[in-house]
Order: C-alpha cells, then sequence, then structure tokens
C-alpha cells in the first residue's frame, strides 16, 4: 500500500513539472489613484476584489509594464490569476514598441525642435519646455546639451512663492538644483532665462520604483510623457530605441 502511495505521488508530481508554471496572483503597482486613499507606488494583489465608486479612477502597472486604468463603478479582481509575466526583456522590446507608436502619432519633431539623448535617466533637461520626471527626495540635476556659454536662469514655480536664481558655468552640462522646493507630486515652473519662457513640470517619482523593476519603472516614465528620460534607461538596459 504504501508503495502504490509512493508511485501516486510521485506521478502527481511529475504531472505538474510537465504541466508547466502554475497560474499565480500578480502584484499591481498604483501609478495615480483620484477618489481613492491609494498613493503612487503602492501594491495591491492583482486576485483580489478592488471595489471603486462612481468618479474614482485607478491607473495600475502591471509586471510586463501594461498600463491598466479602472473607472467607477468597478468591483472585480483587477488581474486575475494567470500564467507568470513573460521574460524582462521581452516586456522591454514591447515597450519600446509601445514608444515607437506613441512618437510617431505625435510626431519625434515638434515646431522644429529635435530632442536631444540623455547620458543619463533622471537628468532633467533644460534645453525645452515638457514633462520630466524625478525621484522623490533626491536633489534635481539640471542638464543642457551645449556648454560652451555661460548662461543665467531664473526658475518660478506656478504660485509664485519664490523664485531661484542660477547660473550656469561655462563649459558645464550639468547643474544640480537644491534651491527647489517641491510641495506636491505635480510641479510646475516658468524658466526665465535672456529673451525666453517657457514651462516646465516636474513629475516626483516614488523612491521605491525609481529604484526597483525597471520594467515597470520604464513604463511608468512612459506613461508620465518622459520619453527622453525613458530613452535614456532603455539604452542603459541595452534595449534599441527609435
Amino acid at each position: 500500500m504504501n508503495l502504490v502511495r509512493s508511485l501516486i505521488a510521485s506521478l502527481l508530481l511529475t504531472a505538474l513539472v510537465l504541466s508547466g508554471t502554475p497560474a499565480q496572483a500578480e502584484t499591481l503597482i498604483v501609478m495615480e489613484a483620484r477618489g481613492i486613499s491609494l498613493k503612487a507606488g503602492a501594491q495591491i494583489d492583482g486576485d483580489q476584489i478592488l471595489t471603486l465608486k462612481e468618479g474614482e479612477r485607478l491607473t495600475l502597472i502591471r509586471s510586463d509594464g501594461t498600463v491598466l486604468t479602472l473607472r467607477g463603478p468597478f468591483s472585480k479582481p483587477p488581474a486575475p490569476p494567470t500564467a507568470v509575466a513573460s521574460d524582462s526583456k521581452q516586456a522591454l522590446a514591447a515597450l519600446v514598441n509601445t514608444r515607437a507608436a506613441r512618437t510617431s502619432s505625435v510626431g519625434v519633431i515638434r515646431a522644429g525642435e529635435e530632442v536631444m539623448p540623455l547620458p543619463e535617466p533622471w537628468l532633467v533637461d533644460l534645453s525645452r519646455s515638457g514633462m520630466r520626471c524625478i525621484i522623490e527626495d533626491q536633489t534635481v540635476t539640471f542638464w543642457r546639451p551645449e556648454s560652451n556659454q555661460e548662461a543665467r536662469f531664473t526658475l518660478v514655480p506656478s504660485d509664485r512663492s519664490y523664485k531661484a536664481d542660477f547660473i550656469w558655468p561655462r563649459g558645464a552640462a550639468r547643474l544640480p538644483a537644491s534651491k527647489l522646493e517641491f510641495k506636491n507630486e505635480f510641479n510646475f515652473f516658468t524658466i526665465q532665462q535672456a529673451d525666453q519662457e517657457f514651462a516646465l513640470q516636474l513629475m516626483k517619482i516614488p523612491k521605491a520604483i525609481a529604484e526597483g523593476d525597471r520594467v515597470i519603472l520604464t513604463a511608468w516614465l512612459l506613461e508620465k510623457g518622459c520619453t527622453q528620460q525613458a530613452d535614456a534607461l532603455l539604452r542603459q538596459l541595452g534595449a534599441a530605441t527609435p
């Protein structure tokens, strides 16, 4: 009898191995929450019932970089158990394709302005207006593609509560910006330089996301519109960008 039981147990174990990787629950990352008490960077179980009321909205990132936007009324698991997420290289390749599709739809060059590649993902390009992503609780470092001249500029927040003056030395492409104050996740500034003035938005990313899974981070940067920084990260990871 014991021999028969052992044989049955062995056969069951072999069947499990041959059947491949079993379905399992997935952890999703909160990117944005409106009307619901969840913070960006929080984790939720994909197989647990998630309830959203009318007017509530939740944006989530899956482990393969897919972004889900859920709107209330909603009451079901956001990501029922499935097979294990695909290989990270495959996920990054899919994100590159997503990035290329978005870029072709809006245009790589706007108003004759070419976006220069960043040498590192967390540098903030000050040569043009738009969205930039920064890591919470870390000093921002400005970057410019041309550094052969000294430059002076002023940053003023949208509420005009203060202004920060900067001098960019000749020959310096990077400039730490410890003078800046950030009051929330969304930070709007006006940059005044010589006879130019343009808008800049600095979007905070939770430190845990910035230091965590590269696929999720890349998806976050692309979703927030920080494409130049996503490209720099993809180059670091060895993924070819358009």
